[in-house]
């Protein structure tokens, strides 16, 4: 064991509660751990029971290696650690190296295993005894923390703890295919459903000549702020001029709601392409009309596959909040010929379902989907 040496130590609260399925869980945060940190130098990364611990080499960057990790779904803490023998002597020594003399700190300590020959109140009393000589600063009422996990054969001193983004490692749930408009809402519903440990394949379909207009790099660039996870994915970039051919006759009323549909067969036939299990989408229930629940419903009756509303419940404030803080904000609000912006005026707020689907079906838009998909081009997306 280095004694020398700062460790990373990374909790993962809510994949310990999995039962006997969390090893599948944390297998898949190691895997997704190892693919971001890509060339990053380090010696190991192993799991140490109700935690996982990097360990360095000389090369290691301990701050470049917490900011990736702080960015991986599944991690709840990312502490610097340093570990020592869980003798009281080796701990009070390792601790005294390892925080710096200019900081005043508290020290608080937890001994899981009852059968040392301390306890936790004795270890603190001997900071106490041994501070002048180790020139430790203690605080009772310092904000700043020293936490010391005493096991039974070493001690975890851990400091500088980073909150994680939690919830679910990305694929533990399945994938699915995510709607992206060029406006806030979609982002965040992609962040919400990885977070829940979904794998995202995205759909975008644009209203330009081509598929590979400039302006569509901005839902590249979109995608990948809040998607550094250690996952690979991919981009359908779909045109929307068959779509608009073929609705041209339809009835007015009906125009936006058989767009839906157009995005949702769309999609379920991705879904199908890549073996994903739902659809995810950035609706909220009453914002907007085409969001009323009998829209909602009557758009979601072409879909054979199920699909995640993360955002259902939320106010647009509260969306724009999240977008703020993942940092997706910025760039949606960019100008961008947004496909989705038809003309809404006497939209049926209450659809009858049988005559939507019947609309569509007399449209040909079935086919529309077939022949878009063909016209589609993938972008692989890198970590």
């Amino acid at each position: 064991m280095r004694q020398d040496a700062y460790y990373i130590v990374i909790n993962f609260d809510e994949l310990w509660l999995k039962g006997k399925n969390r090893h599948q869980f944390i297998e898949r945060l190691m895997q997704n751990i190892k693919n971001a940190l890509g060339k990053e130098e380090y010696k190991e990364l192993k799991l140490e029971r109700d935690r996982l611990v990097i360990y360095p080499n000389d090369l290691t960057d301990i701050k470049s290696l917490k900011f990736k990790l702080g960015r991986i779904f599944g991690i709840s803490k990312i502490c610097t650690a340093a570990i020592s023998n869980s003798t009281m002597d080796d701990i009070v020594s390792i601790t005294s190296k390892f925080i710096d003399k200019r900081r005043c700190v508290r020290i608080v300590a937890h001994r899981s295993v009852k059968t040392l020959p301390f306890t936790s109140k004795d270890l603190i009393s001997s900071f106490l005894e041994n501070k002048d000589v180790h020139k430790i600063n203690m605080d009772i009422n310092s904000k700043d923390i020293v936490r010391i996990s005493i096991k039974k054969d070493k001690t975890y001193i851990l400091s500088d703890v980073c909150n994680g983004l939690r919830g679910l490692p990305i694929g533990s749930s399945g994938s699915a295919v995510s709607l992206l408009s060029g406006g806030i809402d979609s982002p965040v519903s992609s962040y919400m459903a990885m977070r829940r440990g979904l794998k995202l394949i995205y759909l975008h379909v644009h209203g330009f000549e081509s598929n590979d207009d400039p302006q569509i790099d901005k839902i590249v660039r979109t995608i990948k702020i809040p998607s550094f996870n250690g996952v690979k994915s991919r981009l359908y970039i779909a045109p929307s001029h068959i779509f608009q051919a073929n609705s041209l006759g339809a009835k007015k009323q009906y125009e936006l709601i058989l767009f839906k549909m157009f995005l949702y067969s769309l999609a379920s036939r991705i879904c199908e392409i890549e073996n994903a299990q739902a659809i995810v989408t950035g609706e909220s229930l009453g914002q907007v009309a085409s969001q009323t629940l009998g829209n909602l419903f009557a758009a979601s009756m072409c879909s054979s596959k199920l699909i995640i509303r993360p955002l259902v419940g939320m106010d647009k404030q509260e969306i724009v909040d999240i977008a703020r803080r993942i940092k997706t904000f910025d760039e949606s609000i960019i100008p961008y010929k947004d496909v989705c912006a038809i003309n809404r005026h006497g939209m049926d707020l209450n659809p009858n379902a049988s005559a939507v689907i019947e609309e569509f079906e007399r449209c040909k838009l079935p086919n529309a989907v077939e022949q878009t998909i063909k016209l589609s081009r993938i972008v692989a997306l890198s970590i």
